[in-house]
């Protein structure tokens, strides 16, 4: 059985003074416990706004030098260390920061403005999200005309155009840069200057050829249909770089690109339940062979991946490394087949993807997890075509963004 609090703990009130917010804007604030939903409770006047922060948050977030390690942004007490029905007894606000009281004789000071920050109001809430996913634009059917484009060397040069990239790279899953030095490093280069290379079986990075020995469908004449790049990892990198450094000089070699959330978005206002069988049934995709070294990678995914609130995060889609093992109800393998198509020809759909023969020069860089991408055919099947090709994972993309925001301000 729960204790009642005492009559005079339910509703504590400590009026204080005037002091500054962070937009430095005055408020008279006052602060008081609630026992029954086991809040403190933070009133800001003149505007009347009440921020409600549960006791068993502000316990674990405590931010006193035994709790919490400022420089490393880490907490030091684990759950097991304290009593989750543990109360407050008393609480004020002084001099821009809010002090708590714990009936252990544990004391905590939080600063006013990390709390507010740390609102549990819907808006405030859905703010920081905001401030951490950017929001997917999707592709337009004159996109094929007006697609993003960056020049290299600013991006090498220049913070702001470094960040200018990624935001587009972020909200738009294509960005095309020209200006490449026409050799083979300046992935490298650019795989530094956005984050670190990610390394696969293929090596840190690995060059498009035709070859006589091919352990990738990559390095012959066909035609490569719509794919997202390695979904037989458990964690298929974030963004692609594929930098021409020789184009074919026949008809063919095209790259084609799509939006798959748009594809998905498309398909889920078509039929609903393909979409929703794409979204819950998986498939298993591999990779054996031998290249940077012997490899045999295999994985299962759903072929669109979607997050705790919904959203659509990952596009895993790569038919010719998709297995034939297929771990699927029996009934369900013509109707699985059934959706995979119908996402297929909205991909291939001449509306809904571009084209564009890359020039020595220019530097395709992808949200891989997003944007599927391939190759029409090499004719004659002899070609001088050559990419120098790598990867970044898109936490350390999404990184790289919000150092550069912050110092760039």
């Amino acid at each position: 059985m729960n204790r009642i609090l005492p009559l005079t703990l339910k509703c504590v009130r400590l009026q204080t003074g005037i002091f500054k917010q962070l937009n430095n804007s005055s408020r008279n604030v006052s602060t008081f416990l609630d026992a029954e939903k086991r809040r403190l409770v933070i009133d800001s006047e003149p505007n009347s706004v009440k921020e409600e922060y549960p006791w068993v948050w502000l316990r674990d977030n405590c931010q006193c030098s035994s709790c919490y390690e400022p420089l490393a942004q880490s907490r030091i007490l684990n759950l097991l260390e304290f009593d989750q029905k543990l109360k407050p007894v008393n609480c004020q606000v002084k001099n821009g920061r809010v002090e708590v009281e714990w009936e252990d004789k544990h004391q905590s000071v939080y600063d006013y403005s990390w709390l507010m920050q740390r609102s549990f109001r819907t808006e405030q809430r859905n703010k920081f999200s905001q401030s951490v996913n950017t929001k997917s634009v999707y592709w337009s059917e004159d996109f094929g005309k007006n697609y993003p484009r960056a020049d290299f060397n600013s991006i090498m040069t220049d913070d702001s155009a470094l960040l200018s990239w990624l935001d587009d790279l972020d909200r738009h899953g294509f960005v095309l840069l020209q200006n490449v030095p026409i050799k083979e490093g300046p992935v490298h280069h650019l795989q530094a200057r956005s984050g670190f290379s990610r390394m696969t079986h293929y090596g840190q990075d690995y060059v498009v050829k035709i070859k006589d020995d091919p352990s990738n469908l990559a390095y012959t004449h066909h035609r490569i249909f719509f794919h997202t790049d390695s979904p037989f990892y458990e964690h298929m990198p974030g963004v692609a770089y594929l930098h021409c450094i020789e184009q074919h000089k026949g008809e063919g070699g095209e790259t084609m690109l799509a939006d798959g959330f748009k594809a998905a978005a498309i398909l889920k206002e078509r039929d609903p339940e393909k979409h929703r069988l794409l979204s819950t049934q998986g498939a298993y995709f591999k990779d054996i062979g031998d290249d940077y070294v012997k490899f045999n990678s295999i994985a299962h995914h759903p072929p669109l991946v979607h997050d705790s609130r919904g959203h659509l995060v990952k596009v895993n889609w790569n038919h010719f490394t998709r297995d034939s093992y297929f771990d699927v109800d029996i009934d369900q393998v013509e109707d699985f087949y059934s959706a995979m198509r119908s996402f297929d020809d909205i991909l291939n759909a001449p509306e809904n993807h571009i084209r564009l023969k890359m020039q020595p020069g220019d530097m395709v860089t992808t949200k891989n997890l997003r944007v599927l991408h391939g190759r029409s055919e090499l004719k004659g099947g002899v070609s001088g075509r050559h990419l120098h090709c790598g990867y970044v994972d898109w936490d350390e993309i999404r990184s790289t963004m919000r150092v550069l925001r912050e110092k760039l301000h």
